[in-house]
């Protein structure tokens, strides 16, 4: 028996006061284990989706088989916080080359009615129909002059925002942003069976601080990503409110 248990046993700790008492150290020492294990849990997630330079991999989840839906939050620049999900089709799905009214699921381009019931899908529709705002975004891939394919990449913008407004209603706000052409190479612009050279995507914000400044927290929550559509990669950053 060591020095310590000899002294506790007829010692007012071992009374009920000092049994209650023993039992609420061993739930705080319990609880700071919790605390340490979680935060090492956390840092090495974290570890796990950055690489050495910062750069983010963003985990995405799926909405159905053709749909991934990747969270990030982002900051204005006063630090006013916003959550987003990052909607896009799968690298099956794209937008026709040269196109700004057609998408294709492989060589086979898409009806309008295909457009509503494929693309547009229930699950789709369900996950959008509950954001408290929409973001249809356009982007072209890197053959063309920068000019021409920012001026695709907007008009794709305001297809998209027709197309998602056309299922959903006017209720949601909807702004359109334009990325523009596609400029820097990246070796991984393909990761988690996404294509990033001209992909539908269609952005929904789930949460946002009084006044956030939605464009600027949303290039922050993208920026610095290495499967999705990171700014630094386009050519612009065209951010409206869309009022058809």
């Amino acid at each position: 028996m060591t020095d310590y248990q000899a002294e506790a046993r007829p010692g007012w700790l071992a009374s009920p006061l000092g049994s209650r008492l023993n039992l609420a150290i061993g739930a705080l020492a319990l609880l700071f284990t919790l605390g340490v294990f979680g935060n090492v849990v956390w840092d090495a997630y974290r570890s796990n989706t950055k690489d050495k330079s910062g750069v983010k991999r963003i985990i995405a989840k799926r909405w159905n088989e053709r749909t991934l839906v990747f969270p990030v939050e982002g900051a204005d620049r006063a630090g006013r916080r916003a959550l987003f999900d990052v909607v896009v089709l799968t690298k099956d799905y794209g937008w026709v080359r040269g196109s700004t009214t057609e998408l294709e699921k492989f060589d086979r381009r898409l009806s309008p009615d295909d457009i509503q019931t494929e693309v547009l899908a229930p699950q789709l529709r369900q996950g959008l129909g509950s954001a408290r705002g929409l973001i249809a975004v356009g982007l072209a891939s890197q053959e063309g002059a920068v000019e021409r394919e920012e001026q695709r990449g907007g008009l794709r913008a305001e297809r998209i925002a027709q197309w998602v407004r056309e299922a959903l209603g006017g209720d949601v706000p909807m702004w359109t942003l334009n990325l523009g052409r596609y400029i820097e190479p990246c070796l991984e612009c393909e990761d988690a069976d996404t294509s990033w050279q001209r992909p539908f995507i269609v952005i929904a914000v789930r949460k946002a601080d009084d006044g956030t400044h939605i464009s600027e927290a949303l290039a922050d929550a993208m920026s610095d990503t290495i499967n999705l559509p990171s700014p630094d990669r386009y050519s612009t950053f065209a951010f409206a409110k869309y009022k058809k």
